[in-house]
């Protein structure tokens, strides 16, 4: 009885925050127009494979991330709701995992989108590539939001934290071209979420010693992300002034 409740309680939190999310439609604008755009403007000579899919993969879910669940909860948390919405379902971690859920469905929608439009006009893609891209999705959907989830730390105001949002990536897309020699290259690798999210997508060409590296991490940062999603503040930063 009590699962059955849970279950009904985590479907209902699941349509209410996917119902908030396709209304946020600028968001879409940065998460899936921009990089078909960037497609178009670069030349079509980039695309000498698919494997250059998986750097606008990355950056789909890295902004998706940020700009979809990240600044959702946040979002939440500011106007009274996430603390309503807590008290309502009894669980913090149903609207967190239900809210996480949303998104790993709307990346999946969105890279997809973005398949079938390269596919098209650029260059044609496998169709073990579609499922690729599917199952490492799932994966890297996860870790981005794990790894993302440090942001959570900085008790700060929505708006301050959608500035803190733009500057971090700004700085994580500067990073992505930024191929230093030897171990920086491995550093900015795994401190990047960016290029983090790229090096789980590209595990398949990624050399053994660098695979170990990602997957030691991978380890580290789930253990950081369930602490900082464990420990999210329902308390909006307006009632703590």
């Amino acid at each position: 009885m009590k699962r059955t409740i849970m279950l009904k309680n985590w479907l209902a939190t699941f349509k209410l925050q996917f119902k908030i999310a396709l209304k946020e439609k600028i968001v879409f604008f940065y998460t899936l127009v921009i990089p078909i755009i960037i497609v178009f403007l670069n030349n079509q000579s980039d695309f000498k494979d698919v494997g250059v899919l998986y750097i606008y993969w990355s950056y789909i879910v890295v902004t998706s991330i940020l700009n979809g669940f990240m600044s959702s909860i946040v979002q939440l948390r500011e106007n009274g709701s996430l603390k309503t919405l807590t008290y309502m379902v009894g669980s913090k971690s149903t609207i967190i995992t239900a809210s996480v859920f949303v998104q790993m469905i709307i990346i999946q929608v969105e890279i997809l989108i973005f398949n079938l439009v390269v596919n098209f006009m650029v260059i044609q893609i496998p169709l073990m590539t579609y499922v690729y891209g599917i199952l490492m999705t799932f994966i890297t959907t996860i870790f981005a939001t794990v790894t993302l989830s440090v942001m959570f730390l900085f008790k700060v105001k929505q708006g301050t934290f959608n500035v803190l949002i733009n500057i971090f990536l700004l700085l994580g897309i500067g990073l992505l071209g930024f191929r230093p020699g030897g171990i920086w290259n491995y550093l900015f690798t795994l401190i990047n979420p960016f290029q983090f999210v790229l090096a789980l997508y590209s595990m398949p060409k990624n050399s053994i010693l660098l695979n170990y590296l990602v997957m030691g991490f991978a380890v580290i940062y789930l253990g950081m992300g369930y602490w900082n999603l464990h420990n999210i503040s329902i308390k909006s930063q307006l009632s703590r002034v």
